[in-house]
Parts: structure tokens; sequence; C-alpha cells
């Protein structure tokens, strides 16, 4: 996947859910070339700590102008379906790996399987919206919580789909749908009640 040149954003620690595949894998390599400090969170940690050791030991292709050369790339476990305390549990750690995070990428999803929703097993909605939504929102609030607490501000940028626009329709997805409209909506009043940049990004 190639995706357009970021600023330069030496200095910036960002961290990215959903980071051991896909659109998560990419951003953080991505953002390392552009200067940041990775923090990169999902389930599969052997994954994760693979994609740290890229960023760590290509000093050419990924700037080490920070640090003088340190880490610029740690791994940390995180499952958002989780309980909300193993949640935060990991956010601290996130937190504490740079001293501060300037912006969070909420990119953990599952889409489910295509059924009807008549056949949609009631186990599968709940771990696709625990996933896209819950989890998102749980992520989202520890972290708002600490930029708060450190006056710093931040961003929070939500990785969403068409699926949840009420203009589109996807037949076999309303688990998927739903929870990604409710990202929308969460998405739209966390802006009116914490000062950092809330932003929704559609895939």
């Amino acid at each position: 996947m190639i995706l357009e040149p970021w600023s330069r954003l030496e200095g910036k620690t960002v961290m990215v859910t959903g980071a051991s595949s896909g659109l998560g894998f990419e951003f953080c390599l991505d953002l390392a070339k552009a200067g940041c400090r990775i923090v990169a969170a999902a389930r599969r940690i052997e994954k994760l700590e693979s994609l740290c050791q890229q960023i760590n030991n290509n000093k050419m292709e990924y700037s080490d102008a920070i640090n003088g050369g340190a880490r610029r790339a740690i791994a940390v476990e995180l499952d958002v379906t989780a309980d909300p305390t193993a949640i935060e549990e990991c956010v601290r750690k996130a937190w504490d790996a740079f001293g501060h995070i300037d912006a969070l990428i909420n990119n953990a999803g599952f889409r489910g399987s295509v059924k009807s929703s008549l056949n949609l097993p009631s186990e599968e909605w709940n771990q696709v919206v625990k996933t896209n939504l819950t989890g998102s929102w749980l992520v989202a609030k520890f972290v708002g919580k600490r930029m708060r607490a450190a006056a710093r501000g931040g961003s929070i940028i939500n990785i969403s789909s068409i699926s949840g626009l009420n203009r589109i329709q996807v037949p076999g997805a309303i688990a998927y749908s739903s929870s990604k409209a409710g990202l929308h909506l969460m998405t739209k009043s966390r802006t009116c009640n914490i000062r950092s940049i809330i932003t929704l990004v559609i895939e």
C-alpha cells in the first residue's frame, strides 16, 4: 500500500490501535518515516514486535533525528474488547513509553461475517459493536483524560467506514454498519466535550 507523504512530524508521539496488520500497520510505517515515535497497539504482540523491530533497526529509512537514535517504536498488547480496567492499564503503558501521546489513531476494527440480520448470532453482534464502537470509545476516553491532565492537547482520529453513512447500504453488514454509524455520532459528540481535536476518517 502506498500512502500520500505526511508533513514532517519529528518529535510527535502517535498511538495506533489495530497496528498488527492492514491500515494500522501502514500508518505506523508511514508515520515513523515522517519522524514520529510510534506506540503500536494490538492483540497480536508478536506481529507488533516485528513491526517495531523493522522501524527501530532501519535507521536510514526511519529518521533518528529525535532521542539521539534511541528506539522509535514500542509494542503494547491491547485488546479493545477487554474490560475497561485492562484497557486503561494498556493506555497507561502506552503513555509512559515516551512520556506522552500527541495523537491517537483509533484504527482497531472487526467486520464480522456477511449475514442476514435474522441469521446473525448475538455473540457476533456483540463482538463487532464492542470492537468498533465501545473499544474506540474506551481507548479515546483514557487517552483523552491523560491529554487533558497533561494540558498538552492532542488529536484523536477515529477510523470509520462508508458503511456507517446514512446514504450507504451494505447488505449483510448490519452489525458493522451500525457500529460505524455509532462511531460517527460518538466522534461528533466528543468533539463538543473536550478540547482535543477529534477527527473522523472514512476508509
